[in-house]
């Protein structure tokens, strides 16, 4: 996680610092009541920090929030890595990846009521990094999909489809399966239409 200092900080202040409450406290806060109407002294407070301490580590609002991206990413990583190295069928572990991207992003936000505000603010100050981030997922969904191949567990694509097109397609009805009134607020719903998904795309590459 990238820390801002400030350049005449002591040392004392930055050993009491503690950047990880302050971005955990800036994800609550900033999903209960929106990016617009949170300020850096409710993030302090909720992280029970110091002003200082936070503009210690952030150099402002902004800052926190591209930190709470990274930290949404290193959970999406450390999700993905036990899916993947988890027991079970192919359909078993890809439905593990794909809950491991879809499936906490559903959990973080799907009850909150500032959802369009996020997602622009999202956009407006990071939408190169969300990009990057989702090339390495669908990246990580190929290189399961091929490791599946290599060891004899499923076939090639179907013809006329390459590996990457199956998962572009997986994740694009995955990301759509948010929005259907059926999934909306029920994790479990959410979770049964993953595993359809992954039987799907399994199926498709089967022998």
């Amino acid at each position: 996680m990238k820390k801002v200092q400030k350049k005449n900080a002591g040392a004392g202040e930055r050993g009491s610092a503690k950047p990880n409450a302050i971005v955990l406290a800036g994800l609550k806060l900033f999903t209960q009541y929106g990016y617009r109407k949170t300020s850096i002294d409710d993030i302090a407070n909720a992280a029970q920090v110091a002003k200082r301490t936070v503009y210690l580590h952030f150099e402002n609002k902004a800052a926190v929030f591209l930190a709470i991206l990274e930290y949404l990413g290193d959970q999406v990583r450390q999700r993905c890595a036990a899916a993947e190295s988890a027991g079970g069928t192919a359909v078993d572990r890809l439905t593990g990846l794909l809950d491991a991207y879809f499936g906490m992003a559903f959990e973080l936000f799907s009850r909150s009521e500032h959802m369009p505000e996020l997602q622009e603010t999202f956009s407006t100050l990071a939408r190169a990094r969300i990009g990057d981030l989702n090339t390495e997922y669908e990246d990580r969904l190929t290189r399961f999909l091929r490791s599946l191949q290599k060891t004899g567990a499923i076939g090639g694509p179907p013809q006329g489809l390459t590996v990457e097109q199956i998962v572009h397609i997986l994740v694009r009805a995955a990301e759509g399966a948010k929005h259907d009134p059926e999934v909306q607020r029920d994790r479990k719903a959410l979770e049964r239409r993953l595993q359809e998904l992954a039987i799907l795309a399994i199926a498709a590459m089967n022998k």
